[in-house]
């Protein structure tokens, strides 16, 4: 039985014995990965908080060895901070990464034979931050790719900007996704009926605040 297998049954075990507690909730989400005529085949997907993956090189062989044949070439994070992207080339020693929960991640793949399952649970604690930060930079590119709960209550663009609107004074300006298959970024600009996208488990999202925040953002779920 595989690691994933695994941690999935234990996982299953313990929502079973605390079915209240949204933190034991497990995922198991068959995620496909994409390509596009235009070559951009960058995947932007969020992973449940609580996984088995410590670093970049985790998630490259999990894809490649357990789920499919060879198609994911990179694993990627946009570092807002610093206004750039971050990319671990699988197979690689060189800047590996490591995971962290909230943040969204760019799945580079060569083609769109795999279909990834991707297991976990959710995680209360969430990262060594205590929650998901929100940074800006002085570029003024102050795009947050982050990884919403698959149980999150928010369940389109503008539930997810009423939530950090209050507890952030109005911090979030829009929020956007990547469509891999159009090579094609959709916005939704908080307080707009336009555009107001569902929430789709498993898809990272791009936040664009003013601010980075006085704390961290603990997403409200199920």
């Amino acid at each position: 039985m595989s690691i994933k297998a695994k941690l999935f049954l234990v996982i299953c075990s313990v929502f079973a014995t605390a079915v209240a507690v949204g933190s034991n909730m497990a995922f198991k989400l068959n995620y496909t990965l994409l390509t596009n005529t235009d070559s951009n085949n960058i995947n932007w997907v969020s992973i449940p908080y609580f996984n088995y993956y410590t670093v970049a090189e985790d998630v490259c062989m999990d894809i490649n060895t357990v789920d499919c044949t060879p198609v994911a070439t990179n694993i990627g994070y946009f570092f807002t901070e610093i206004n750039a992207h971050i990319s671990h080339a699988c197979g690689t020693p060189k800047g590996n990464f490591n995971i962290f929960a909230g943040r969204g991640y760019a799945v580079s793949v060569m083609s769109d034979t795999c279909t990834w399952k991707i297991v976990g649970s959710h995680n209360d604690a969430y990262d060594t931050t205590s929650g998901v930060s929100f940074a800006t930079n002085i570029d003024g590119n102050n795009i947050n790719w982050i990884a919403v709960p698959y149980h999150s209550t928010a369940a389109k663009a503008e539930g997810l900007c009423t939530q950090i609107n209050a507890n952030y004074a109005n911090i979030a300006t829009s929020v956007a996704y990547f469509d891999t298959a159009t090579n094609s970024a959709t916005t939704h600009a908080c307080g707009s009926p336009k555009s107001n996208f569902n929430i789709i488990p498993g898809r990272a999202l791009a936040l664009s605040v003013t601010a980075a925040g006085s704390s961290c953002w603990h997403p409200a779920h199920y």
